[in-house]
This record gives C-alpha cells, structure tokens and sequence, in this order.
C-alpha cells in the first residue's frame, strides 16, 4: 500500500497555519486510494467524469430497474471506447428521494460496477439528489471507502457532517518516483438536500443542509492552507482540476456565450448561491478561494459540473476569471432529459505532461457518448475564447 504525504488534515482547519507547517511537514498518511496515480509512459493521463446517474427511481416499476441497467450499458460503451486513467462520478449518483434507507447503497455497486470491473481507480463528489431521509453525503461516503478500497480515492477531509464534507483532493504524479505531482484533482461537496419521498411520508429539509453551495466557513480557508503548504514543501501549486456537482453561479455568466456542446438547459439560476431562488452571495467564498488557487496563472485548468443534464459546453471568461467552467452532460437514465442529452455521454479531459509544463498550462476536452462517438474537442487555456478574455 502506496503512503505519501498529507498537507494537511482536515482538523488543522481550525488551527493556525504556521502551527499546521510544523506539526503536518513530517507525517506521512495515505492520500486515499490505495496506490500512486501515475501518468502513462507516453506522458498521457484520461479522466471521464460521469455526472446525473440517479440510480434507483421507480424502483418498483418496470421501467426504474431498465433504466438503471441501460445507465450501466450506456457507461460501458463509454468506458470501453475512451479507456480512461480515471474516473470521476460527479453526483446525482442515486436519487435519494425514491429509495429506501435499507436499500440506498445498493445503487451505489450498479453504479460503480463497470467502473471497477475495470479495474479504473475513481472519486465521486455528491449532488443534492444524494443527500435525503433515506440517504446522505457522508454515508454513500464511507459505503465507497469501504466497499471499494483498492479503487476509491474519495474521502471526507474537511466540510460539515454528514451533509456537506465531501472536500478532499488526490494527487497525480509523472511517475512513481516524483515527489511533486503534476496534476491535482480536486473535489467539492455542493450539498443541498432533498426533501422524502412518498414511502417515506416526506419530512422536512435540515436547515444545516438546506445549503446550495460549497461551506462558505470551512472550505475557502481549506483550501487556502492546503495550496499554501503545497507551495511551501513543492514550490508550486500543481495545474488542478475541480469537480463539482452544482455548477459555480460564475456559469449563469457565461451560458450566453457561443460555444460548443449543448445549450439544451441553461443553468440561470440552477446554480450555487441560489435559496429559494434568491441570490444570496453565499457561494463566494469558495469561489474566490478558486481564483486565489488560480492566481492568474492558468493554474485551474476546469471547474466542471453537472446538475443540468442539457448542459455539455466549455466557457471562459473575464467574467469567470478566465477560468474555464464546463458542464459534463447527462450520464444515466434517470432524471430528466431534454433534446439533445437523449444519447449519455460522460465528459473527457486527456491531460498531458508537456501541455502542463507550459508557461500557462492546457488541457484537452471533448464529450464522449454510449453510441462510440465524440464531440465537441477544444483545448482549454489562454487561446480558448480569448475574445472574451
């Protein structure tokens, strides 16, 4: 079992960063997963992210069962044909309302069925149709850690318990020997909740999990400290990717824009921030706390969402910071579709160690779907829709 370094534990959030330098610098625990994620020998590293399953509704109707199968075909194609490095299941895993507390986490093994049947390590942020009566963030958490030890590299490192603590990242290296990665992925827990489902006679929403946006009192100083001790011990903050399920508001912005994928489901106000579709602002923090990790150096290659299923575009902007924000697409049967998320699709980000080794770095991104077809490539960085930058 690979061991390497942790910047920081989630309970050094409470305390003073330089008392974090010194007590963290040496303690060497396991970064999630069981073993170092590595680029290929070519230089090349594939992540597919998968996003709106919703396992598990109409369960006791002929049609809830077919659809969770065809969700697992339609991820099979996908994954035969792009043969990612990665996973990433970037939530609505299951739809919670339409469970039962006794059965929730058995979706969970459909989902991640052809997935681990390959072997593919993966991570999963979590949704607001994943937080409910009869399940909630923490819990499909520990199921993963526990069912799936050698695969999964999610955790919960920091964020309120059991609604919104899916906040962790996971280090990708250029090699075995590197101790400075290449690449980090990051993961953000959008929280929210869902009210009960009729065999549950509904109930009333937790007022801590009634939240549409990353913890604004935890997280942004998070992940201030943890790219401040990556810059101490590797001199750097590695090019990262961020996934998360309920899109930055930052998108209502750049929906508008021309730009290629689907436009089926524009996110305005389906987006962090939103209560009772008021503004309230709240979503801030983490966002700045992004640009901060970005720091105008290109840094962060893609904040990517899902929660609209019509929604499969890339957009950047002096709006947004410059910072790309994508939308992944509609990935399962369940939930809703509009008319141009008909055939699944999971949304494809082919890294390479050169193209981050830029002066500011680049990443390759196209939507890749269960019929063996791509669509809508562009290369993220500082040419991409640099009209509007």
């Amino acid at each position: 079992m690979i061991l390497t370094i942790l910047l920081l534990a989630s309970s050094a959030v409470a305390v003073p960063l330089a008392h974090s330098f010194t007590s963290t610098l040496n303690t060497r625990l396991q970064v999630g997963g069981p073993r170092k994620l590595t680029f290929n020998a070519q230089g090349n590293f594939k992540v597919a992210s998968f996003s709106d399953m919703h396992f598990g509704e109409g369960e006791e109707v002929t049609w809830g069962p077919q659809q969770d199968v065809n969700t697992t075909i339609a991820h099979t194609h996908i994954l035969n044909n792009e043969r990612p490095d990665y996973v990433v299941f970037n939530g609505d895993l299951i739809t919670g309302e339409n469970v039962f507390a006794f059965n929730a986490t058995k979706y969970l093994d459909q989902l991640f069925g052809p997935t681990a049947s390959r072997n593919i390590p993966f991570s999963s942020t979590h949704g607001n149709h994943d937080n409910s009566l009869a399940i909630n963030h923490l819990e499909e958490i520990e199921y993963e850690q526990k069912h799936y030890p050698t695969l999964s590299y999610t955790r919960a490192d920091v964020g309120p318990k059991p609604w919104g603590c899916g906040n962790y990242w996971v280090p990708v290296y250029a090699k075995q020997s590197d101790f400075v990665p290449a690449l980090i992925m990051w993961f953000f827990d959008s929280r929210s909740f869902t009210a009960g489902a009729p065999q549950q006679a509904g109930g009333p929403i937790p007022p801590e999990a009634n939240f549409y946006w990353v913890d604004e009192n935890t997280v942004p100083q998070w992940i201030k400290q943890q790219s401040a001790l990556m810059g101490f011990m590797w001199k750097k903050v590695p090019p990262a990717l961020v996934f998360v399920h309920i899109p930055v508001q930052k998108a209502d912005i750049l929906a508008p824009l021309p730009s290629a994928g689907d436009h089926d489901d524009e996110p305005d106000p389906a987006t962090q921030g939103f209560l009772n579709d008021t503004y309230t602002g709240l979503d801030l923090p983490f966002w700045n706390a992004l640009v901060a990790l970005d720091a105008g150096r290109g840094t962060v290659l893609a904040v990517t969402s899902g929660h609209d299923h019509g929604e499969s575009w890339c957009a950047r902007a002096t709006a947004s910071s410059g910072i790309p924000i994508c939308f992944n697409g509609h990935s399962g049967y369940g939930g809703y579709v509009t008319e141009h998320s008909m055939v699944r699709n999971a949304r494809v980000f082919g890294l390479n160690l050169a193209d981050l080794g830029r002066r500011v770095p680049v990443v390759r991104t196209w939507n890749s779907y269960e019929n063996f077809t791509t669509n809508d490539e562009v290369v993220l960085g500082p040419e991409y829709m640099k009209e509007y930058n």
